[in-house]
């Protein structure tokens, strides 16, 4: 945020660390939208196996993504998971996020692992709190999707240090300057060994952080007049346009 184009950013409020990071991120609330992935793969559950027992292990951390899709199977439609279970889950990382920061999020968005079920308990939440769900910015007639194809879906370390986000991003500069809006998702981070244990997202990370600081990326944002905006900037007006009905399920 400081030295880069990022002004939208998310928050798991499942993790052991949530505070510690917010107040890292605290003084950059007026600049940015200060969102949450809604998450059911990664780290400790907020309610526990007593409660959400199909999304976690008894020892309370989340199933992760592989073992979630291998339970998925086509007896099931490819959709293990438990409505009334995600949406307690996902509801409580919410208020967690609310006790956490004063305020309901910014924005909700998926992550990792999801369901046509993890959809629907994310699409109703943000409706209850008035959210945008980041899915459906991109049904909106003036945004264009950026695309994420600088990515290797599954590689390891090798695949992920041959990703070019830069490149990949001056490749589509004519179609992105053409367009009111472009929305465009990375995953930017420091890289240590807990990023390892937790997610195959791991050297990515660091490229993409390379990239979004870049002076060339800067630099073509200012030669564009590019102007960079955040979700509150947009949300009274989209919220009204967006066809909640009509959002493609993210599903991966």
């Amino acid at each position: 945020i400081r030295n880069g184009v990022i002004r939208n950013t998310g928050f798991f409020t499942n993790m052991p660390w949530a505070e510690e990071v917010f107040e890292w991120i605290r003084p950059y609330l007026n600049e940015i939208a200060f969102g949450i992935d809604l998450n059911a793969s990664t780290g400790l559950s907020i309610l526990g196996y007593d409660i959400v027992p199909g999304l976690c292990h008894e020892d309370g951390t989340f199933l992760g993504s592989r073992e979630n899709r291998a339970l998925d199977t086509p007896e099931n439609n490819y959709d293990h998971v438990n409505y009334d279970e995600v949406y307690a889950e996902f509801d409580a990382q919410i208020q967690k996020f609310i006790e956490i920061v004063g305020k309901k999020p910014d924005y909700i968005h998926g992550h990792a692992y999801g369901t046509k079920t993890t959809f629907r308990a994310s699409i109703d939440l943000a409706k209850k709190y008035g959210c945008i769900y980041t899915s459906g910015v991109n049904t909106l007639p003036e945004v264009t999707s950026g695309g994420m194809g600088w990515y290797s879906y599954g590689g390891g370390l090798e695949a992920q240090l041959k990703e070019k986000p830069l490149e990949y991003i001056m490749s589509k500069s004519e179609e992105y300057l053409k367009s009111e809006y472009v929305y465009l998702v990375c995953h930017c981070g420091y890289v240590d060994a807990e990023i390892f244990r937790l997610s195959s997202f791991n050297i990515c990370r660091a490229i993409d952080l390379d990239c979004m600081v870049s002076e060339e990326l800067k630099t073509w944002v200012r030669e564009n007049n590019v102007e960079l905006v955040n979700f509150n900037e947009v949300k009274d007006e989209w919220l009204k346009k967006i066809d909640w009905d009509n959002i493609p399920a993210f599903s991966m």
